[in-house]
């Protein structure tokens, strides 16, 4: 997660991104990450590999040929894709150049964002633009979009009404589900049914935790699990990669947070947060990821557990909780016309 940073306030995102978030990696920090990890991998006699993502890379082109460019350099194993809204395509030749720049430093795949969530900020046709010539470039079997129906049956979602946009996700969330983490929490689940939390007691998150192979590694050096970030894991510029997973394996059960969701999911850790003022959502949640997501927010802007949770970008701020309460005000007004979600 090469940044924060993000044109785009897509309502799906399991962190925070957005124009007013920040991050930045390094060249040389993504070199050592990179490599950290290859020896890691190396050392448990498996294969790794590495995609860029962020937020948007795309917000600093020069910083982000510049990583692929020195990764390349160095020997390290080839880039297997890059994650892109396409707010940049402006222009075929615009487009062309870079993809051959990637192309040329060894891109295997670029993967775009599209979907109703998206193109509330990105206009579809530089998404259209992007795909042609990434396929002339790279070839369509390099090339990925989430989600292709988007293409198929396009919805112009810029522009709309809150009501209307609110129908979209609705309709959008029921036929493709997402993480309800991060803002996803604060604008999707009020569209979707919701369950006291009781009903996630025991789901316990051992494979997501502490089985998963896939990490995020962001631009200040925190490690998160795949779908949970938010969790610190530990953090790079600390510890190296081996030694970090060494730690983990062993002394997990120290880390509050960790504790809590391996044992117990997220209604052990809803529990801790309540011992310290946490008070439980009356309108319910609309999953686990939900129910730990709102409980860590709260414990984050507590200041408990600084160590476990964080960093800011991955948390709403004062903005995103005024425009939360002016979404879920609309939702109330106009319930009645949303779909029902079964």
């Amino acid at each position: 997660m090469v940044t924060y940073w993000c044109n785009a306030k897509c309502a799906f995102c399991y962190v925070y991104s957005a124009p007013d978030r920040g991050g930045k990696m390094s060249p040389a920090d993504a070199v050592a990450f990179w490599r950290g990890l290859q020896q890691h991998a190396a050392g448990e006699s498996r294969t790794m590999k590495i995609h860029l993502a962020g937020g948007e890379p795309f917000g600093d082109w020069p910083q982000l040929l510049s990583i692929v460019r020195a990764a390349h350099e160095a020997g390290l194993p080839p880039l297997e894709k890059i994650e892109t809204n396409a707010f940049w395509a402006s222009d075929e030749n615009l487009v062309r150049a870079r993809l051959e720049q990637l192309d040329a430093f060894g891109m295997n795949m670029l993967h775009i964002s599209a979907d109703a969530y998206h193109q509330e900020f990105i206009p579809l046709d530089r998404v259209v633009r992007l795909l042609s010539m990434a396929r002339r470039v790279l070839g369509g079997r390099r090339v990925r979009v989430r989600w292709w129906d988007t293409l198929l049956r396009p919805v112009d979602v810029r522009g709309r009404a809150v009501h209307e946009k609110q129908s979209i996700f609705a309709l959008a969330t029921a036929k493709h589900a997402d993480r309800i983490a991060g803002r996803a929490a604060d604008r999707l689940a009020p569209l979707l049914p919701r369950y006291p939390a009781e009903h996630f007691r025991n789901r316990r998150c051992e494979s997501e935790i502490l089985q998963s192979r896939h990490v995020h590694v962001d631009a200040f050096g925190n490690v998160f699990p795949g779908v949970c970030a938010g969790i610190i894991l530990g953090n790079l510029h600390e510890q190296p990669a081996d030694v970090l997973w060494e730690r983990l394996s062993r002394a997990w059960p120290s880390n509050p947070v960790l504790e809590a969701v391996v044992r117990g999911g997220s209604y052990a850790l809803m529990q801790r947060a309540i011992e310290v003022g946490y008070i439980p959502r009356v309108d319910g949640y609309a999953s686990k990821c939900h129910l730990c997501s709102d409980a860590r927010q709260f414990l984050f802007e507590a200041g408990i557990w600084p160590h476990a949770i964080g960093p800011a970008d991955c948390y709403a701020n004062a903005r995103d909780h005024s425009e939360t309460a002016a979404w879920r005000e609309a939702i109330e007004r106009r319930r009645v016309s949303l779909p029902v979600i079964q």
